[in-house]
Order: C-alpha cells, then structure tokens, then sequence
C-alpha cells in the first residue's frame, strides 16, 4: 500500500508469497580452553564444533519441519561462523500472529558420541503490535537448555528491558532513531554510536567469559514494514448488516480498538475536578444518608477481584472520613485512590493510618498486584507481623509469590519474610523450598534467588545445616532415581537396586545415619532410612516409597508401605498406577500377598511382619521425579487452612491435611498416609464401607456394626472433602483418588485438576456415589440427614471467608499453576462462582441440598465410573 506526503507505506503479511527464510550468522560462547598434557577435563569448556537448529511454532505447536545449520568449528575467539540463507517449508501469507521460532545450539565436544544442547531461545516473529520483524536479531541464549516452542516460552531471546542495561536502553533508542522518532544531530550520534559498538564488544567478552552465548540471526528484509493481517470469514458481530467495503473476495480488515475497556477519559476529569474542588471544602464529620448507606454496604461486599466503577469511587471518597471505623472500607477506599496525584496520594496515606485495623485477609488483599503503592504494601506489612507464626505457615507460599508484585528485590515484605524465617525452623525449611523451586522462573527466577541470599545470610547455623542436609538428601535420592529408571527388568529388581544403595556399603548409605528435620513437617526429626521397608513402584516414573526412623517417638505398631496411601500427585496416569498398587496391596480383605501386591510381598521377603512392633515410630514418604507437584501443594494447603476457618467455629470434620512439598519443578516429596485403601479397592468386596470399618473397629449390637463414633468420623469427613473440593473445583475424582483409613476418615488425592477443569464429560458438582451414601444409611436415613446438615453449616462458614480464600488465589496469579496462570481471571470468577457470595445463608443452604442431590442421583459419574474400572483392569 502506498499513499502521497507522509503516508504510512506498508505491505501486508497475507500478501507475501514467499517462504520463510533465516540466516544463522554468528555464535558468541565461553572461550576454548587450551588442553594441558595430562589434563583430561582440560577441554570440557570448549565448542569445537557447533549446529544450530530452528523451528517456526505458534501456540506451542510446530509449523512444518525445522533448519538445520552445517557444522561449524569454533575460531580463535570461539566464534562460529555460519552465513547462508536456509528456507522454511512455511510462506509468510500462512503464518499466524503468534508465529515464533525457536533457535537451539548443539554442541559436539571431542570425544562424545552424541551433541548436547550449548544454549537455546526463542522469539517472536511478530512484535506486539502486529509488525513482522526483519534484519539482524540478537538471541541471548539459555544456557545448556533446548528452546521452549510453548507461548509464552520460558526461553525468551531478549530479557526484560528494566534488565538490561545501558546497552538494553541505547538499543532501544537506535530502533527510535531507525524510525525516524529521534531527531538527527549529527555530533552527538556519532559518539552515541561509538558508545554502543563499545558496550556490543564488552557484552561479546563478557559472553566468551562464561556468560550467557550470544547468537546472530537474520531475518529477510522488506522495501516496507509488513503488518499482520487476521483473515476472518467475515464481518464481525453486529456489522453483517454494514455495506462492505473492501474488494469481492477479500476478508475485511479487523481493527482492534485499543480505548476497549478503559475508564471514560471525561468521567475521569470529572471525577479529578470534583475531588479538586473538595479539597478545599473538606467535611470530617459528614455522614451518608439511608440510602447511600446501603449501596456503600453493597460495595463493602464484593468480592477482593471486582474492580470498582467511577461512580462507586466518588461515593466511597465522598465518605472516607466517616467510613476510618469500618475496617472492611480500607482496601475498597484504597482502589479510589488517584496514586498518580501527589496530594491525593498523601492525603490517603495519612488517613491509612487513622483507619481501624484490618484483617489478615485485608492485608493479603493490599499485597495483591492491584496494589503497587509501597506505603500501601507497607501497611499490608504491619498487619501481617501482629499474626503469630503458627498462623503465618497458612499463608507462606502465597506471601513468597507475593514477592513478585513487589517494586524491588529488598522490599519490606522481603524482610519481614526473611526476620520471620530465621527465628522458627517450622518457617525457615518451607521457604527455602518455596524460593528455591521458583530459581528457574525467567520473570521471578532472579527476584527470588535474591530473597534466598538474604534469608541464608542472616539464618542460624543450625537453620543453615538442616537445609543444607536437606538438599543433599534430595540430591541423592535423584540420583538413585536415576538409575532406577534406567534400568530394565521387573520392579522387584529395582527395589534390589535400590536398597543396595541404601545400604551399608551403598552408594548413598549416608542416608541410614542422617538425623535432620522433616522436609514436609520440620517439627519431625529423621534418624535415618531403613532400606528394607522401602521400594519402587511400578510405574514409569519410578517412584521411591522411603520408610525413616522418627525421632522422640515412642514404640507404637507402624503400618507397612504395603498398608500406605501415596497421598497427593499429578493426574498423569503413571502416578495412578503406583497409587493403585499401594492402595490395593493396604487393603486389608487381603491376609496374604497376592502377585498384584509388590509392598506388601516384598516386605515379605525382607522378614518384616505387618503386625511387627518397632522399635521407633516410622514415617513414610514418597519421592517423585517428574511431575510439577506446585498445584497439588496449592490445593492441600488450601485444604489445611480450611479446616483451620471450620476449627475456628467449632467443627471438627476430621480431616486429613496430608503435606505435599516440591523440591523443583520437576520433583518433590508427598505424605504417606498410613492404613487406608482406595473406595475402588473397598466395594470390590461384600459390604462396602461398613464391613471395612467392622474389620478394626466392630461393635455387634451398634447401628452398622461398628462404633458410633468410627461412622461420625466417615460422615464428618465425606462432608468436609464434599464441600471443600466443590468450592476449589477439583475434576478427575473417580474411587482410585478416594481414599479411606482404618477408623473412618475419608479424605481425596489427586489434585491435577481444579477450578472446574476435569477431563471427564458431565461431571458432578461433587463426588459422592450410592454406595457412599448407603454407607450413611440411605437417604432416607437420619445419617445422611446429619451429613447434609454437616455440608450445609461448612459452607457457609467457608464462605464468610471467601475474601481470605479468593486473596490466596490472587497471590497466586502470577505462579506457574497450570489450572490458574494461563487465565488468572477466570480462574478467581469460577472460584467466586462456587462460593456464591449473591446468596444469603438460607439460600446458601438451599444451594448446597440441591447440589447433593444432583451429586447423589447423577447417572453420567457412574458410567464414567464403570469406564475407568475396566480401563483400569486392562492396564
């Protein structure tokens, strides 16, 4: 497209018929070490021969096959030098907007039989506007890791901009000057040149030190700028009946109104010149009236995500002085707040302080990312330091991701933090973990190896050495992961394995004289592993069951691995199976090893008795490599502060708040939760439930045949599992992630699924089968009668503390939760759904009946039911 005088020329992507083209230029990496005699490892650090590979993607997708460069040999500087052109099988008419390629270098080093990966990124091809890039791009690559193809990647070629530097911002200004944005002085842009070739030669050393290598690519360039054209099949809503404009068989051109969504620009004068005027004539003591009492009541009531309108605003700074005694008034007055206006700013900072104290849940609120005023979050702070440490373990991990929202590393939360920790091992162990697992996020990676500086700079000696101890356990178990997986042969061949290396003269014996605290509860003091009673599942995952002596504790009758739950996990299908496995074989309708049962049959062999008496007490726990265990971890605390809100108002429902910890993204440590078996494992025999709880706890002339106060426990704990994972939304709930213990408490597993996602059609609001309901006497029965009252009375209480539950889920946007970061919005409006903060209790309770009967009459579950029964047979 071309126009007169100073028309913007362009073409546009559909109408480019070519394909797609990329020269690798230049690769920029450590420097070769020259070999010494006798130095074997001399030459580890260089990159004699180097290959690039790229893929087109969009959407986490490829698009058509990738390039592939030649060999090329390192220089004297360690450069590679490449320069052809090498084609795409895709044409730039195809390409999406999303379109991204991902540049990989491999590296074969002398003597090796394979290439590793030297570095990779990633970039768009397409900037945010819609502009196709062309000519030279420099790729800052990752390190030892192969491009990530998903959007948005975790292998971004440029890093942020506040990152990198002077050169980042010079760079910056060239693009401008290009454009024409900068006005030419002829002087001064020389020497601004002269500056930038010598920070690029500085950044080109300090690349051949060590630092991240840095590879040159090209990108075909164009007379004019090429924008993006979205194709659409035609008008959008509401504009079929406009008269068309554009050319017969062209696809109209789809503008995006940027002022979408945005405040009205006259409301907010009008609104900035009200407050003006109102500054001067300030009435302390002026009160709302009946009705204006009752829509600020309104707004007092909504949820901490529902931004405010302009009108609401005005009200709400209209009364601020009335409403300082309203605790609940803060965090809405606070979002009327024209930060960018210095004396409306000072004003409310001042009366922030006059305010009446607030809440734990109000504080979480203000350290929310819609808050970034630092006296604000400071505030937030304060309140936060009057809860005692107890209490401050329910919120840690959302406080740590809170860290994110934060404007710099040294941050008076970081502080508080860190002062905490370092006083109460019970908080020192878990955020070294939270901190630690989040080193490899690209955006908060840096930020929180920062905090953790801090935190082992001013930590205890003993504090130091548990953690320490700590890593070198995780360590070593990844490693005997490791070659398990590696090996070939049934799983008895790999429990072998595994307890040689425990043993004795073991790889890892260390592990059997360790004494250290727990990582999952730091309370718990570990003396050392016992190899006999641990093992390896069957599953392609590999995972260990490991059995520690417990400190302090006395000799009471300990159950066997045989007799455990694997509590906690992924959805994947691996981790089912080994769950199966140890659910199955703790089934106590089995008195002997079966060829289905490898806990139990393998501490068989070891000569250990399932009615044996130890020494110590014992404490199971399961490592796992290979699953992102950080939403698991987020459920079930979510899980134990709930039970902590319903202890608070006297109702004990009996849960069991198992612990899930990982230790990175890719492994981490779950509970074992003793004595219990799958509801799958339990109806396959006569009886169901009562005769499973008859075989430990009976009582002939009671109502079931057991003991009154062993059933409560099964009502009571189905009640508050049934609430619960309602209101998070948990999906994938079948009877293998449904478990039962010895004296009556039901509790779930499994959380991979959450805020309404389940990979199952139709599911029910919550799992609940006739068979359970049987177990409670029918219902008809005054049993279940109890259990719908007992549902009832949770969630309401649950839902007085909707704003806690819903800032949780706030701080945790910006977290890498599969079921809340690709839509942190969506996910905090299906949470605020569930609690249905628009009902009264009485509608409330109304709500949750109707929702059990749904649940216990729905015919689709018990389909999907019988389908995963056999899938489960067959595998």
């Amino acid at each position: 497209m071309a126009g007169p005088g100073n028309s913007f020329l362009f073409f546009l992507s559909r109408d480019i018929n070519l394909p797609v083209r990329l020269r690798v230029e230049r690769l920029v990496a450590r420097q070769q070490t020259p070999q010494r005699n006798g130095d074997q490892d001399a030459d580890h650090g260089a990159t004699p021969a180097v290959y690039v590979e790229a893929q087109l993607c969009a959407n986490g997708e490829p698009l058509g096959q990738p390039l592939r460069t030649r060999y090329s040999e390192a220089g004297p500087l360690n450069d590679c030098i490449w320069g052809d052109w090498t084609p795409f099988t895709s044409k730039f008419r195809d390409l999406p907007r999303t379109t991204q390629v991902a540049v990989t270098a491999w590296e074969l080093r002398e003597g090796q039989t394979g290439t590793v990966p030297l570095g990779g990124a990633t970039f768009r091809l397409f900037s945010k506007r819609g502009r196709l890039k062309t000519g030279r791009q420099k790729l800052c690559l990752w390190l030892g890791v192969v491009a990530d193809s998903s959007w948005p990647s975790t292998t971004p070629a440029k890093p942020p901009l506040s990152s990198r530097g002077e050169l980042g911002r010079l760079e910056q200004l060239q693009k401008q000057f290009k454009r024409g944005e900068v006005e030419q002085v002829s002087w001064l842009d020389g020497l601004t040149w002269k500056e930038i070739d010598k920070l690029r030669a500085q950044e080109e050393r300090d690349s051949r030190q060590g630092n991240r290598p840095l590879l040159f690519v090209t990108l075909p360039s164009f007379p004019h700028a090429v924008l993006y054209q979205e194709a659409v099949s035609g008008p959008p809503p509401g504009l079929s009946d406009l008269k068309s404009h554009h050319a017969p068989g062209e696809s109209p051109i789809v503008l995006t109104d940027p002022e979408v969504g945005r405040e009205n620009p006259v409301e907010l004068k009008a609104q900035k010149l009200a407050r003006g005027l109102a500054r001067g004539l300030v009435d302390r003591d002026l009160r709302p009236d009946t009705s204006e009492r009752r829509r600020i009541n309104h707004i007092l009531s909504y949820p901490p995500n529902r931004p405010l309108g302009a009108e609401e605003r005005v009200l709400m700074w209209r009364f601020r002085f009335s409403l300082t005694s309203d605790r609940r008034a803060l965090t809405k007055f606070l979002k009327c707040v024209d930060w960018s206006d210095a004396s409306e700013a000072r004003q409310a900072a001042e009366l922030m302080q006059q305010w009446a104290p607030i809440e734990i849940a109000d504080a979480l609120e203000l350290l929310s990312p819609d808050f970034s005023n630092q006296e604000v979050r400071a505030h937030a702070v304060e309140v936060l330091k009057r809860a005692d440490d107890e209490e401050l373990r329910y919120y840690l991990l959302p406080l740590v991701q809170a860290l994110r929202y934060e404007p710099s590393d040294d941050s008076r939360l970081a502080r508080f933090l860190v002062s905490r920790a370092t006083r109460d091992i019970a908080l020192g162990v878990p955020l070294h973990w939270y901190l630690y697992t989040e080193w490899e996020d690209p955006g908060f990676g840096p930020r929180a190896a920062t905090v953790h500086q801090q935190f082992t700079q001013t930590a205890s000696e003993v504090l130091k050495e548990a953690i320490s101890n700590q890593m070198q356990v995780i360590a070593q178990l990844k490693h005997i992961n490791t070659d398990i997986k590696a090996m070939k042969g049934a799983v008895g061949k790999k429990t072998e394995k595994l307890r040689q290396q425990l043993g004795e003269h073991g790889a890892c014996s260390d592990l059997l004289h360790l004494r250290l605290p727990l990582l999952l509860d730091p309370t718990v003091m570990l003396e050392g592993v016992l190899p006999e009673q641990s093992l390896v599942f069957k599953s392609a995952m590999s995972p260990l069951l490991l059995t520690f002596k417990q400190a302090g504790k006395p000799a009471t009758e300990a159950a066997t691995p045989g007799e455990a739950a694997v509590a906690g996990g992924s959805s994947t299908s691996g981790h089912r199976r080994s769950m199966e496995e140890v659910t199955q074989s703790g089934s106590p309708t089995h008195t002997a090893a079966t060829p289905s049962e490898p806990g139990v049959r393998e501490l068989r062999r070891a000569g250990v008795s399932r009615m044996a008496a130890p020494e110590v007490e014992r404490y199971m726990l399961i490592y796992k490599r290979g699953d992102d265990l950080r939403q698991d971890q987020l459920v079930v605390q979510i899980l134990s502060l709930m039970d902590r809100l319903l202890k608070r108002e006297n109702l004990d429902l009996k849960l069991t708040p198992y612990r899930v910890l990982p230790t990175s993204p890719e492994d981490g440590v779950i509970e074992c939760v003793p004595k219990c078996a799958a509801l799958a494992k339990i109806f396959e025999s006569p009886g169901g439930i009562p005769r499973y709880l008859a075989k430990f706890h009976a009582q002939p002339h009671a109502p079931f045949g057991i003991k009154p106060e062993v059933h409560q426990t099964y009502l009571k704990s189905c009640a508050g599992y049934c609430v619960m994972t309602y209101i998070l939304g948990v999906g994938d709930r079948h009877l293998d992630n449904l478990m039962l213990t010895t004296d009556g408490r039901l509790f779930h597993i499994d959380f991979g699924y959450i805020l309404g996602r389940d990979p199952k059609p139709f599911p029910p609001p919550m799992k609940l089968c006739r068979e359970m309901v049987e177990a409670m006497g029918g219902a008809d029965s005054e049993h279940y009668r109890h259990f719908k009252m007992l549902c009832c009375e949770a969630y309401n209480i649950l839902r007085k503390s909707a704003s806690l539950i819903l800032s949780l889920f706030h701080l945790m946007s910006g977290a890498a939760i599969p079921d809340i970061h690709p839509d942190p919005e969506k996910a905090m409006l299906k949470l605020q759904e569930k609690l249905r903060l628009d009902l009264d209790d009485e509608s409330a309770i109304e709500w949750m009946q109707q929702l059990l009967n749904e649940s216990a009459t729905a015919l689709m579950p018990q389909i999907m039911e019988t389908g995963h029964r056999w899938a489960q047979y067959w595998r």
